[in-house]
């Protein structure tokens, strides 16, 4: 308790330095912004120049690791054109630079925005001691009966899926893990896909079903994840930020497994993946009609987590897709049980078969592992460099891996 209340002051202390506001300088370390903002200002440096100083220019920006965001106003009143400028910026910084807020980077002629070491370290440790405040709030709150925490033992050692039911910090926990209805949506899923399979034209009436890493009480293996950062600071692809918290702190680094997430956050599209993890965002539009459209999602994007949609699939587009509508690219997957497309078996020599993959039950033959095939792009039997276009490695930052 001690602990947390002296976290708490932590935050207050700072957090007058903690939100920007209007006329305010920026004094954070700029590094990869510095050069477009530079660019901006000179143009509008330009205007006030060749106006005779008569109409002035302001320049707002926000900027983090990767991108920056900015908006800029002319005119002859000043004080109207900082608050003007500052609200334009809060929105290209929601979009860009998601929970960063906004500074002032130049007015007229000087650039005001000067790095300051000790500011910087101050609204540095703001951020740091409010997150740590929330994470151990809860921390305790999350503690449920039945709810897991990290992978469990594995019951065998082949290759399988595992489901992680993962939040933001500011996410509401639906207890999805816990009250049966992951599992649920899930097996659901696997019958759909062993009906979809024995259906289709090549598969002689052999169905198949995912491999699900189960616990050794018979239930699937659920891992409740709550992350350290609230839900705008992952957008807009949260995958990028998840692959690397996912594979660092949770410590799931199995080349033998998929891990797949069901996410309580909106994401910008129902769902992202590739080799070898994915997620869905229960919180999209594209999947809040309910339980059917969750499952058309993840067996969407477990194609996705398999490598493809590899570009010498017959029908298939340039982007991983069948081209066309949404309702056509269905074909992907199986489909409410009703139908899986030419991805699952096309006979076409050099190039990789759904129903080939490890992670499918029955086990094929002559099974090809996604992880060997896009991360280590050891091909083998298949003509990939030459078929063109598949899904991503989302574990590039591993030593020998591919993107």
């Amino acid at each position: 308790m001690k602990k947390l209340l002296g976290i708490l002051v932590l935050v207050f202390l700072f957090n007058g330095n903690a939100n920007a506001g209007v006329n305010e300088p920026g004094t954070g370390l700029l590094g990869s912004c510095k050069g477009g903002l530079k660019w901006q200002h000179k143009k509008l440096k330009k205007i006030y120049l060749e106006s005779d100083k008569k109409i002035n220019v302001v320049l707002y920006a926000s900027c983090n690791a990767s991108n920056y965001g900015w908006s800029s106003r002319k005119g002859k009143n000043l004080k109207a054109l900082h608050k003007k400028a500052y609200k334009g910026c809060l929105k290209y910084a929601k979009k860009h630079t998601p929970g960063e807020d906004c500074y002032l980077f130049a007015v007229n002629e000087e650039m005001v925005w000067k790095y300051d070491k000790a500011k910087a370290s101050a609204k540095a440790k703001a951020k740091l001691a409010k997150a740590k405040a929330e994470k151990e709030k809860f921390t305790q709150i999350d503690k449920k009966p039945g709810r897991f925490f990290a992978d469990q033992p594995d019951v065998n050692d082949d290759y399988q899926i595992h489901f992680n039911y993962l939040l933001a910090l500011d996410s509401k926990d639906r207890e999805w893990d816990i009250n049966g209805k992951m599992e649920k949506i899930l097996l659901r899923l696997n019958k759909f896909m062993l009906i979809a399979t024995a259906g289709h034209k090549y598969s002689d009436g052999l169905g198949k079903k995912y491999k699900f890493d189960f616990r050794k009480d018979g239930k699937i293996d659920i891992t409740f994840i709550r992350l350290d950062k609230p839900e705008k600071y992952l957008m807009p692809h949260p995958n990028n930020y998840l692959g690397r918290f996912l594979y660092d702190k949770m410590k799931m680094q199995n080349p033998k497994k998929i891990y797949y997430n069901l996410v309580e956050i909106a994401g910008p599209d129902g769902g992202e993946a590739g080799v070898p993890m994915g997620s869905t965002f229960l919180l999209n539009r594209h999947v809040k009609g309910g339980s059917i459209d969750v499952i058309r999602n993840i067996l969407h994007e477990f194609h996705h987590a398999q490598g493809g949609g590899f570009e010498c699939v017959p029908g298939m587009g340039t982007d991983a897709h069948y081209p066309g509508n949404p309702g056509s690219r269905k074909q992907l997957q199986a489909n409410d049980g009703k139908k899986i497309g030419s991805t699952y078996i096309h006979k076409v020599e050099g190039c990789p078969e759904l129903a080939d993959s490890v992670y499918l039950t029955p086990t094929s033959d002559q099974p090809y592992d996604p992880y060997e095939l896009i991360c280590k792009k050891n091909f083998g039997k298949y003509n990939l460099a030459r078929h063109g276009r598949t899904s991503f490695c989302k574990w590039p930052f591993i030593s020998g891996n591919y993107k």
